[in-house]
């Protein structure tokens, strides 16, 4: 067949059809936004991030520990010919005003950026007034972010006292390249060159400090070289050491890698609005190919043979798809530029680029992909239409065998599953996707079935109305399977995705129990702890403290952390479960630097499930968390050794229990027995509730005797988690709409797909007597009804999906759902889908219900 008769045909087949067709790029164009949308924002991201790799960084190579650098990687690092260095010390600590200063405000909790040399090497950093940083420091001065200045009441030329020291504030800090726009903190940020610090005495031990060492290498350094370097680095840090060697080619790994994670979710939400979508696309092909039956059976009348007729319209059908993935990629440009105006504060980096070529091309080949794979099953009517069909009406296509049911279904199970996999990159989640959308699938169109059975049994004693709206939704091509499973998967996704996201947040609210701290102090020496313990007893409610040791573990059971670590990753690669985080957990479990404290009773919300605790008066006893314990591989009577600043100590478990991490007392993974850590080098936390009058107050009073110790206030923290996760979710909710929106679409395609068969019904109900408002009413029953049975299933599916994310992969005890408890969202998710359904199907029945009698049973419309 050659371009121009297949154009010729296309042209011919869509006169009369535009509506239809119209409805078919709706549908798909939703999908395709969602689906551009997520990946062309995750790619500017990324790209953003690579663009800017160096000025992230501010440095071509950064060496990064929670304790001070090792000295071989230190020696090997400043050897490299031709390298520049500079240090950067990273910590929190309360600022004070000057005792003689006035106001109310008098401290504020700041993280401390202390760097020395010419930082940064890379990017720009915006000063006010306009100053080399390190010119503007010196030994007694200090630059701070402008929310500093607005909290204490204070502007440049003021003095501050950090660590009980004065320090004179010469400028502003804007914005500092190595910092995520949008990245989480406990406060303002202010800047100290090192002699300042160490001046402020902020390095004490048990100071909780990052340690940063920039490196900036000779121009010309190409990545290979860059990458050799890298590792030459690494393998000088000793055995157990716990650095992080990153170049600008790996900037912000943690970000990008959190990126790919959240990318894969919103990607298969979006996927699933594409697919719902698809049903609109077989919805429309179906009734579009069964008006023109009669042309194709004239087709193979001149010779057309089945394929060459099936592959007529399957090109239109790719056509079509490819208008709405056009129509989807703009609308997904739309959606993007909204995104990064709304969320610009969460964004890693300033300029992102919504030119994204590559996710277009996915979005076009996921539209096109997804229109003919829904498009199979009615297409096989073309290719069975009787040649016959010319002289008798009434001969109709053969319908499909049952090996040809099955084999369709398999094609677009596999079809599902290959475009799960492809938007996630993972087996696994692909997966789970396809098999749990199936079981959705499964149960919404059973449940459509049995609201067909229903309105086909005898109900003389039902009303008028509901009659006719129950008689409708067993008509000829009234679509209600399809319509009840895309309008019933929106409200799964839209409704799932919503009570996992506002959970979370109400948890974060409601598990702060009535007499939870308020406040925790940390970096307490222990010669500081009796002037502490003498505030808080005067101020607190109540309060609790206790000594913490710092130690590695050196082997478990006589193996060395290394080989253990070494043996579990060959395990998980010889069971092929490269799929799972978990892996990474435990590592991170062995490898990371432990806080251990001794105790002789265990804090209120742990409880001893295995062993018991302190009955060997000649072994050193220790306690694990059970999970904790799981992950180290330890276990009743494992002898684990820890390096506790040098000193070996050789422990053996004794006892596994569990901790209610809600009641955010001071809990430990690792609780020694009292009598072995109390000769080593030490530090004090504490936990005390203080009522709101008493925070500040409190505070003031311990950065002046101990400007040292900072106060953390835990209602600011959660805050600040919330409003995190309350913006996340808002872009959750915005896939389930569009899959909600495309629902509704579909339903009223499948309204507007019978419009001539709906005119002839309304003109012979208004002959029969009835009138235009019983007939509406008619009407809004047919789709309230689908409303019901679609919002029913969808939010009972919705429930129990957010219910098994919630206690099981976030370890939410089901007591503690708020909607568990008083699931009202059931409801008031029914009664909305139920309107929006009977609003979408009577706007897309305005057109028939308009139509004079008179006209329709003459043929004149």
């Amino acid at each position: 067949m050659s371009p121009a008769l297949f154009f010729s045909h296309l042209r011919r087949d869509s006169r009369g059809q535009r509506s239809r067709l119209l409805y078919f790029i709706v549908c798909l164009s939703i999908g395709v936004a969602a689906v551009t949308s997520v990946s062309s924002f995750a790619r500017a991201i990324d790209q953003g991030v690579r663009a800017e790799a160096r000025q992230l960084l501010a440095a071509d190579l950064v060496l990064a520990a929670r304790a001070p650098l090792p000295q071989p990687l230190l020696d090997a690092a400043a050897a490299l010919p031709g390298s520049e260095q500079v240090v950067v010390l990273e910590t929190l600590t309360v600022v004070a005003l000057p005792d003689e200063a006035a106001g109310a405000v008098r401290s504020q909790l700041t993280e401390v950026k202390a760097v020395g040399g010419d930082y940064p090497f890379y990017g720009d950093l915006e000063l006010q007034p306009a100053a080399r940083l390190k010119d503007l420091l010196g030994t007694d001065g200090v630059v701070v972010a402008p929310e500093l200045l607005a909290k204490l009441g204070v502007e440049i030329g003021d003095g501050l006292r950090i660590g009980g020291e004065a320090f004179t504030i010469r400028g502003v800090v804007g914005k500092e390249p190595d910092r995520m726009v949008g990245a989480f903190s406990l406060g303002p940020r202010i800047f100290l060159s090192l002699e300042g610090l160490e001046r402020a005495k902020l390095d004490q031990y048990g100071s909780r400090i990052t340690y940063r060492r920039l490196l900036r290498l000779p121009a010309g350094t190409g990545e290979a070289r860059l990458d050799e370097i890298a590792a030459t680095l690494r393998k000088t840090v000793p055995s157990g050491g716990r650095v992080r060697i990153e170049t600008y080619r790996e900037a912000q790994p943690a970000m990008r890698q959190g990126m790919k994670r959240v990318e894969s979710f919103l990607s298969l939400a979006a996927l699933l609005s594409l697919l719902v979508g698809g049903v609109g696309v077989a919805q429309t092909v179906r009734a579009w190919l069964a008006s023109r039956l009669d042309a194709i059976a004239v087709l193979k009348c001149l010779g057309y043979r089945p394929r060459e007729v099936m592959a007529l319209y399957l090109g239109q059908t790719v056509l079509l798809g490819l208008a709405a993935s056009l129509s989807g990629i703009a609308g997904g440009l739309l959606i993007q530029l909204l995104v990064t105006r709304l969320f610009s504060d969460l964004l890693p980096v300033s300029q992102l680029s919504l030119v994204q070529p590559v996710a277009w091309l996915q979005g076009l080949i996921l539209g096109i992909g997804v229109s003919v794979l829904f498009s199979l099953g009615p297409l096989d009517i073309a290719r069975k239409v009787p040649p016959v069909r010319v002289f008798r009406r009434d001969a109709e296509p053969l319908p499909p065998t049952r090996a040809m049911n099955v084999l369709l279904w398999l094609l677009l199970l596999a079809g599902v599953f290959l475009l799960a996999f492809w938007q996630s990159g993972s087996l696994l989640r692909a997966g789970i996707f396809s098999g749990g959308l199936a079981v959705v699938t499964l149960v919404l169109s059973l449940a459509a079935r049995g609201l067909i059975r229903l309105a086909l049994a005898p109900r003389r004693s039902a009303g008028l109305l509901l009659r006719q709206g129950l008689s409708a939704l067993g008509r000829p091509g009234a679509a209600t399977v399809s319509t009840v499973v895309a309008l019933g998967l929106g409200v799964f996704v839209l409704l799932s995705m919503y009570l996992v996201e506002s959970s979370l947040a109400a948890q974060i609210e409601r598990d702060l129990p009535k007499n939870a701290p308020t406040a925790f102090l940390i970096d307490i020496q222990p010669d500081q702890w009796p002037g502490v313990r003498e505030i808080l007893q005067r101020e607190s409610e109540s309060f609790d403290s206790v000594p913490v040791v710092m130690a590695r573990i050196q082997a478990i059971d006589g193996v060395g952390i290394d080989q253990l670590a070494a043996e579990r990753s060959a395990k998980r690669e010889r069971e092929g479960d490269r799929y799972n985080d978990g892996g990474d957990r435990e590592d991170w479990a062995l490898k990371r630097e432990q806080r251990l404290t001794y105790l002789e009773k265990l804090p209120a919300g742990n409880e001893i499930v295995e062993g018991s605790l302190w009955q060997d008066p000649n072994t050193a006893e220790l306690s694990l968390e059970k999970e904790f314990a799981e992950q180290i591989g330890a276990r009743i009577g494992s002898v684990i050794r820890f390096d506790v600043q040098g000193i070996p100590i050789e422990t053996k478990v004794s006892s596994l229990r569990t901790v209610d991490w809600s009641t955010f007392g001071i809990n430990f993974y690792l609780v020694v027995e009292p009598g072995v850590l109390e000769e080593a080098p030490q530090y004090r936390i504490a936990a005390a509730r203080l009522g709101n009058d008493k925070l500040q107050k409190t505070q003031d009073e311990l950065v002046a005797a101990f400007p040292n110790v900072s106060m953390i206030r835990i209602r600011e923290v959660l805050d600040r988690v919330a409003d995190i996760l309350g913006k996340l979710g808002a872009g959750v909710r915005v896939l389930g709409l569009l899959t909600v929106l495309t629902g509704l679409a579909i339903l009223a395609g499948a309204v507007g797909a019978t419009q001539v068969r709906r005119r002839a019904e309304v003109a012979l109900l208004k002959t029969l007597g009835m009138t235009r408002r019983q007939i509406v009413g008619a009407f809004a029953i047919e789709y309230a009804l689908l409303g019901t049975v679609a919002s029913v299933i969808g939010a009972v599916g919705g429930s129990v999906l957010s219910y098994l994310v919630l206690t099981q992969a976030m370890e939410v005890p089901a007591d503690r759902i708020e909607w568990v408890t008083a699931p009202w969202w059931l409801p008031i998710t029914a009664i909305l889908t139920i309107v929006l359904a009977t609003a979408a199907g009577l706007l897309a029945s305005l057109r028939a219900l308009a139509e004079r009698p008179i006209a329709v049973l003459r043929g004149e419309s």
